[in-house]
C-alpha cells in the first residue's frame, strides 16, 4: 500500500460475529470501515450515511469495489464482498457468508440517481450479477474513461497511478499478494481490510474530483 501514509486500526468490537469496525487512516485523512455479513447491520449503515450526506442526494458519488477469491474452482467467479465508500465511511460487505441482501441496499444500487465509480470495473459488475444475491447497479462509471476525457489522461493508467495525478497521493499501491488472498474467509485480515477500504475510498475520491454525477 504506503506504510508510511496509509495504516489500519482495528476497534473494540463487543459483538465482532455481528460486524467489525476499523479506522483506515488515508493520508490523514481517517476512514471509519464496517465489515459485515449481517443484512440489518448493512442496512443501518446506508441509513446513517445517506442521512449525513442528503443534501448530496441527487449527485451522490459512490466508490464502488468488488472482491473474489482467485481459489475458486469456478471459471467466472462470484463477488466475495462489496465495497463502497461515500465521503469517509466505508462498508466491506461480505456477500458470501450473508443469508439475505437488504432491499434498501438492491433499491440504492439501482437508482439512477447515484453515480457508482471504480476503475477497470467491469469485471465487478459481471461478478456481482454472478453472486447468489443476483445484485445489479444501475450507474457504473469508469473513472479512467472520465479522467481521459475531461483531463486528457490515458484510459490504460491505473488506480495507482490516477491517485498519484489526480490525488496527490503518491506511492499507493496494490499487493497482488492481498488482492489474489481468500477473500471468502469470514475473519478477514487486517490486510485484507485496509486493501478493501482503500480500493473504495480512492474510487470515491477520483469520482469526487472528476466531478462524475454529471458524465
Amino acid at each position: 500500500m504506503n506504510d508510511d501514509y496509509i495504516t489500519i486500526s482495528p476497534h473494540f468490537n463487543p459483538d465482532p460475529y455481528r460486524f467489525r469496525t476499523y479506522t483506515v487512516t488515508f493520508f490523514s485523512t481517517p476512514i471509519i470501515t464496517t465489515v459485515t455479513a449481517t443484512p440489518s447491520v448493512v442496512r443501518n449503515w446506508l441509513f446513517r450515511v445517506l442521512r449525513l450526506h442528503s443534501i448530496r442526494r441527487h449527485r451522490l458519488v459512490v466508490g464502488l469495489g468488488v472482491q473474489w477469491s482467485p481459489y475458486s474452482s469456478l471459471a467466472h467467479p462470484p463477488a466475495a464482498t462489496l465495497q463502497l465508500c461515500i465521503g469517509h465511511q466505508c462498508l466491506i460487505f461480505q456477500l458470501l457468508h450473508a443469508d439475505t441482501v437488504p432491499l434498501s441496499l438492491r433499491r440504492f444500487l439501482n437508482d439512477p440517481r447515484n453515480t457508482f465509480v471504480g476503475v477497470w470495473n467491469h469485471r465487478d459488475i459481471a461478478m456481482l450479477l454472478r453472486s447468489e444475491h443476483r445484485l445489479s447497479v444501475s450507474r457504473v462509471v469508469d473513472a479512467r474513461n472520465v479522467a481521459a476525457e475531461r483531463n486528457g489522461l490515458s484510459p490504460q493508467l491505473s488506480m495507482e497511478k490516477l491517485a498519484e495525478i489526480l490525488l496527490g497521493a503518491p506511492d499507493v499501491t496494490k499487493p497482488q499478494r492481498i488482492g489474489a488472498s481468500n477473500w471468502n474467509d469470514y475473519r478477514l485480515s487486517l490486510e485484507q481490510v485496509q486493501y478493501a477500504c482503500v480500493d473504495a475510498y480512492v474510487s470515491f475520491e477520483l469520482g469526487r474530483v472528476l466531478q462524475v454525477w454529471n458524465w
